[in-house]
């Protein structure tokens, strides 16, 4: 019976020690443009945006960012997002970083920066972005 009970509190406990990646990953610092990348339920969204307005010779709005938002299933291993655009198009990786707690979603360059200085760059990627600081 105490083993029982003992083994439910372990588990439960495991269970709220591991936080979920899912949700919004914006910049962590005022930006003008940048990315916002949503994971939710194996499936991603990246979303690119600036406040640039890009007019043709004609006076219409053009779209900077062509093929954005972009769409796909993800997938992690250990520390490392995996991304699967719907279109086929390759994806760069994506690494999750824990600091000060707040989640960070980095890319490659980023990550290597972490690894070789331990410097965070400022306007990395946050779950809930600059909002929760």
């Amino acid at each position: 019976m105490n083993l029982r009970i003992i083994s439910t509190a372990l588990i439960v406990s495991v269970s709220f020690g591991c936080a979920s990646p899912e949700g919004i990953y914006s910049p962590a610092c005022i930006a003008y443009a940048g990315s916002t990348i949503r994971l939710s339920e194996g499936t991603f969204t990246w979303e690119k945006f600036t406040d640039q307005v890009i007019v043709d010779d004609d006076g219409r709005v053009s779209n900077p960012f062509p093929g954005y938002p972009l769409q796909g299933s993800y997938r992690i291993d250990g520390k490392t997002v995996y991304l699967q655009s719907d279109t086929g198009e390759a994806m760069e990786n994506l690494y999750l970083h824990k600091r000060a707690r707040r989640d960070y979603l980095l890319t490659s360059a980023q990550h290597d920066a972490v690894k070789e200085s331990g410097n965070f760059d400022k306007c990395a990627l946050t779950l809930g972005g600059m909002g929760d600081n």
